[in-house]
């Protein structure tokens, strides 16, 4: 499912996809391309996520949200385990609803 679109951003970036994780509970495909991080699944599968309008990658996910907390921000679900990492959804002080994952150590 995520194979034409891994392509693409492979070649506009020229690079190759450096991850790849599969959510099977939630029906998610992830993989990461340089900058871009892509989705895939059915569209009820997708629709919790969509809410997101940022998704990043961070090297702790404790320290990012204690940090974006003192900034105003708020977080709207609280770290959560999932195959490949950690992640949690935030809403920053201008209203940006963004998703932190930082992936475990051994993905």
């Amino acid at each position: 499912m995520l194979a034409p679109s891994i392509a693409f951003y492979e070649k506009l970036q020229g690079m190759t996809c450096e991850r790849r994780i599969a959510f099977a509970e939630l029906g998610v495909e992830v993989a990461v391309v340089g900058a871009f991080i892509l989705l895939a699944g059915t569209n009820e599968a997708l629709a919790p996520i969509r809410s997101a309008t940022a998704v990043l990658i961070v090297d702790s996910l404790d320290e990012t949200l204690d940090w974006v907390r003192t900034q105003g921000a708020t977080v709207l679900h609280e770290p959560q385990h999932a195959a490949g990492g950690r992640h949690a959804t935030v809403r920053h002080a201008d209203g940006l609803v963004a998703e932190y994952y930082e992936p475990a150590a051994s993905a």
